[in-house]
């Protein structure tokens, strides 16, 4: 049978790639950030609420100022991903999003203690050949460059986000709690952030109904990941998650007819390397 961290894991990876397929596919409809950004946390903070109801996990914990402060990183992270795919592709840019990973892998090795060893380390060096040769395909591209740094900044967010949810989680606090107070430091940014840009929320159509999908994704994601690292070692766990590209990118080339160059597919080789040496580390 397999292990529960591995399902909740995979759980976790289903769920964040179509999140961010949804994501390119939606730029169609040139979608604005401040409402989307909202919409999408109306959706992820009842979603929240109901599976930490679900689980009886509604629990205060010191742990769950961690969950607040992932909040903040999470908002700022997912803008920058929706500025990304405004202007690149997903197969290409994704990969670099989700290797993650590695960020959150360096951070618990330095500062909590977890082993670095041979094949760990290995796997590093292959996630940043992953990030030379799909930025590389980036910046040679005609496209906007700019791309390439949000989805770096993402990344970067995303992996202190993954720190975070151990420390939390270490700190006693309940896996859906942390998504839920993680929901509730998005509001407290989202709201402010739509009334600045001053965009009007959409009625109807795609613009709509997409944020919602997405945040009902997004959440069902971090609660699938919180209960996977509360049963096994956070860099396994965060690596596996995140082999989610893959399925953003199969989507993407599929659905939305992108290419997937030479440079890119070793970009993706060397990103799916260096997940399965970190899942069998």
């Amino acid at each position: 049978m397999m292990a529960p961290e591995i399902q909740f894991a995979l759980f976790s990876l289903a769920f964040l790639g179509i999140s961010d397929f949804f994501y390119k596919w939606g730029q169609r409809w040139q979608l604005r950030v401040g409402p989307f950004m909202l919409l999408q946390n109306l959706a992820y903070l009842p979603t929240a609420f109901t599976l930490a109801y679900l689980r009886d996990e509604i629990v205060w914990s010191t742990g769950l100022w961690f969950g607040l402060l992932n909040g903040v990183l999470a908002f700022t992270a997912f803008l920058f991903v929706l500025l990304a795919l405004r202007r690149g592709e997903a197969v290409a840019l994704v990969p670099i999003v989700r290797l993650n990973f590695a960020i959150t892998a360096l951070l618990a090795i330095s500062l909590l203690g977890e082993q670095l060893t041979v094949i760990k380390a290995f796997a590093l060096l292959l996630a940043a050949f992953a990030v030379l040769a799909v930025g590389g395909s980036v910046i040679s591209a005609a496209g906007d460059r700019r791309s390439l740094w949000f989805a770096i900044g993402a990344m970067c967010l995303f992996g202190f986000i993954g720190l975070f949810y151990k420390l939390g989680l270490n700190a006693g606090a309940a896996p859906a709690a942390m998504t839920v107070a993680q929901s509730v430091g998005v509001f407290f940014i989202a709201l402010p952030f739509a009334i600045q840009q001053g965009d009007p929320l959409p009625r109807k159509g795609v613009p709509l109904w997409l944020p919602f999908v997405c945040g009902i994704l997004t959440s069902c994601s971090y609660v699938s990941f919180a209960v996977a690292v509360r049963y096994g070692d956070v860099v396994v766990v965060a690596s596996i998650a995140q082999l989610s590209f893959v399925l953003t990118g199969v989507l993407a080339i599929v659905v939305l007819k992108e290419q997937l160059t030479i440079r890119k597919s070793f970009g993706v080789m060397f990103a799916v390397l260096c997940v399965a040496l970190f899942a069998n580390a």
